[in-house]
């Protein structure tokens, strides 16, 4: 039973490593905001933003341009997290923000395979599945500031056609 259930897995992902490829470079964008934040309500806050990351499968990285507005107290740390909306999750790629900015500011990056973080507990055992995890809707954008060390924005990243 084990060895068939390897082996159908085992298939699936030969199946979709392809897939990944054949798909290049896709963007997906998010809408960062405090009431995104968990758990709800959210987070009481001003700031707001948004967020654009392209997962390059050819090119086995992930870039990203945030920008964030309002934000009361300076930014301490902002990633990319695995994690359904409403649901929370460890950080899979780290972002490089501007430590202490605050108000209005934007960053942006690019996150080679070798950066990503690998969380084989929840499934993420290669870059292959963190990218399969930012494309099939399960991956948000947190902001975190010294005000809300938890996230002071966030927003789930969607595709876009």
């Amino acid at each position: 039973m084990r060895q068939t259930l390897a082996v159908a897995v085992l298939a699936s992902l030969s199946l979709a490593v392809p897939t990944l490829a054949a798909a290049q470079a896709v963007t997906l964008t998010a809408t960062l905001n405090g009431n995104a934040e968990t758990p709800p309500p959210g987070v009481n806050t001003g700031a707001f933003g948004t967020a654009t990351v392209v997962v390059d499968v050819a090119a086995r990285t992930v870039s990203y341009r945030i920008d964030v507005f309002n934000t009361p107290s300076g930014t301490t740390a902002s990633h990319i997290h695995v994690g359904g909306a409403g649901t929370t999750g460890p950080v899979i790629v780290n972002f490089a923000p501007p430590v202490n900015a605050s108000n209005d500011y934007g960053f942006a990056g690019t996150v080679p395979e070798g950066q990503f973080l690998l969380r084989p507990e929840l499934g993420i055992r290669s870059a292959d599945d963190v990218f399969q995890a930012i494309l099939a809707g399960n991956a948000y954008v947190n902001v975190h500031s010294a005000a809300n060390p938890g996230g002071e924005v966030r927003g789930q990243l969607t595709r876009q056609p």
